[in-house]
């Protein structure tokens, strides 16, 4: 039965490597599962993910593995904990707890496992002085499960990381079986995270660091060796693991895998591009399963005890994970009647896998309950601060909430002028009317970015703000301390000026001190602002406690218009029709 079971998957999915004559107790499966970029989704959403979801799945699976003497090895390819509200305000330790009540070997570090930064106090509230990285290196030390990252380096010492429970390679038992796991990221990924928490780390070229480790691992007796990998690439048809013809030929991880001794890697657990990959390139099976946790990939290895090697290697497509919902089962048909278990036995579409009925496993809801609880206070807790009606972030031409931002911003730091991203990485939520709690406001922003101050000319500032109207992003900048007046002149030039609130034109030689979060200053719009590229952000006031802390400050209440003047506009423009400015 096995032997024909494996035949069909080979004909159904395809088959690395060489297909081995032994059917007897000699050859092991070893199934691979492999997650990635999860971003901390808990839950299901529209019936797709959910982590206890997911461990009916690994449950079902382990129990295939148990009957034929085989075993399960589960893998993440990083970006694991940044992006769900409730793991942010855990720092990840609900995520943590989840993989480990699943049995995960071990997780690689993505470039937003940076994002946390020092780890939090009560209150959710950082030190300025602490350490930039205490948040990873602490929810590191909390998993029993090793977390991995080859080719982090520390500029200090030229060598590896080295942070507790944090480390290259890990050489685990499976089955009988010696598995090994090389952890790296992508060679962006300090390019693609706050730049003040990854200061004096780089990161090692990716073939050179696994093809050392790999061989490191070999020597120590690994007989198969999976490399976990937040690099990636992406893939439209993932039914023939043979065909690379809808791949994009030029992705990092396909380059990896051109770049490798042949036969030194089994398994490639690819991440980071948030696509799917499910192929075999150059003797690697090399699987992805998209991001937000509503898939995974896999791949059986048959390993042949007696010869020592491994025989076949059997890839599977992306696997959504799926539960029934609100009365519409996994295919989106309606359900009569409450949705139990029997629904999972009674249809097909994601009600069955590995022969077995699919129930979300109340062993992983269990293990996430205590960080949730702690979340769950915290986001109750009141700033003393009344709403009297929604706070939005979009308005015309002015946004409320981020005025809101902008003068606690100025007020805060004591600079002439703020400036705060509204939109497109800025605020993520409006406010609502009512008692305002610590949870509504992570909820506008759960990002740590920090705020910074610069001088600057006035016809730096100008530029600034005309750059942002020639990029159409009119509503994208709030601004607090001063009022922008945008016109298209005769000739069809866009003319700025910027005045003060006490109406005197800002002059171009004046110089000001400016507050603006750090992900603006160090990035595009300040590219008109030589001084902006040398702006230090370590050490400076993040800018979520700001905001709480003038509102704890002013207390009372609050009402859109009191933060938004149809009649007074921070932003001035004459006529609706700038076309005539605008490059086309």
């Amino acid at each position: 039965m096995r032997a024909k079971a494996v035949a069909a998957l080979a004909l159904g999915l395809g088959v690395c490597g060489t297909a081995s004559a032994a059917t007897s107790a000699d050859v092991v499966t070893l199934s691979i599962v492999a997650t990635t970029d999860l971003h901390g989704n808990l839950m299901p959403r529209d019936g797709r993910g959910g982590l206890a979801a997911f461990g009916g799945y690994v449950r079902n699976l382990r129990a295939a593995r148990a009957d034929d003497g085989g075993a399960v090895v589960l893998v993440d390819s990083g970006d694991t904990f940044q992006g769900g509200i409730e793991s942010d305000l855990s720092e990840g330790a609900v995520v943590v707890d989840a993989y480990a009540a699943l049995g995960y070997a071990a997780a690689a570090l993505g470039n937003h496992e940076f994002d946390f930064g020092a780890a939090d106090g009560p209150g959710a509230r950082e030190r300025p002085d602490a350490d930039p990285r205490g948040a990873i290196k602490a929810l590191a030390a909390h998993a029993p499960f090793p977390f991995l990252a080859a080719n982090l380096i520390d500029d200090a010492t030229g060598r590896r990381v080295a942070w507790p429970n944090v480390h290259a390679s890990t050489l685990i038992t499976a089955s009988g079986v010696k598995v090994g796991i090389v952890g790296i990221m992508t060679i962006e990924a300090l390019r693609a995270t706050l730049r003040a928490n990854v200061q004096g780390l780089h990161v090692a070229p990716l073939a050179e660091t696994v093809a050392a480790e790999a061989k490191a691992l070999r020597a120590r007796g690994a007989q198969v060796v999976v490399v976990a990998a937040h690099a990636g690439g992406a893939c439209t048809e993932l039914g023939a693991p043979h065909d690379l013809t809808s791949c994009d030929p030029d992705a990092e991880i396909f380059a990896l895998a051109h770049r490798l001794p042949r036969g030194l890697v089994d398994v490639i657990a690819a991440g980071h591009t948030h696509q799917a990959v499910a192929q075999e390139v150059d003797g690697i099976a090399i699987v992805q399963a998209y991001a937000l946790g509503r898939a995974f990939g896999r791949v059986d290895v048959e390993f042949d005890r007696r010869a020592g090697a491994v025989a076949q290697r059997l890839i599977f497509p992306p696997r959504d994970i799926c539960v029934p919902h609100q009365g519409v089962d996994c295919d989106g048909r309606p359900v009569a009647g409450a949705v139990t278990t029997v629904l999972y036995e009674s249809r097909g579409g994601g009600a069955l896998y590995e022969g077995r009925a699919l129930v979300p496993d109340p062993a992983i809801e269990a293990a996430m309950a205590p960080a949730l609880a702690r979340v769950h206070e915290l986001q109750a807790a009141p700033l003393g601060v009344a709403l009297d009606t929604p706070i939005p972030r979009v308005g015309v031409p002015d946004s409320p909430l981020g005025n809101l931002f902008a003068d606690a911003q100025r007020e805060r730091s004591g600079a002439d002028v703020a400036i705060n991203n509204n939109v497109r990485g800025g605020l993520r939520a409006d406010l609502p009317a009512g008692p305002l709690t610590f949870g509504r406001l992570y909820d506008v922003f759960p990002f740590d970015n920090r705020l910074l101050t610069l001088t600057i000319s006035g016809s730096e500032l100008r530029a600034v703000l005309a750059d942002e109207v020639r990029r159409n992003r009119r509503g994208a900048l709030a601004l607090s301390g001063v009022e922008a007046r945008v016109a298209c002149s005769a000739d069809g030039e866009l003319e700025v000026e910027v005045v003060r609130a006490n109406g005197a034109p800002l002059g171009a030689d004046e110089r000001v001190t400016v507050a603006a979060i750090d992900s603006l200053v160090l990035g595009q719009a300040f590219a008109a602002v030589p001084s902006a590229a040398h702006a230090v952000s370590a050490g400076k006031p993040l800018m979520r406690q700001t905001v709480e802390d003038w509102l704890r400050a002013r207390g009372g209440h609050l009402a859109a218009s009191d933060l938004a003047h149809a009649d007074r506009p921070r932003w001035r423009f004459a006529g609706d029709d700038l076309a005539a400015c605008l490059p086309p």
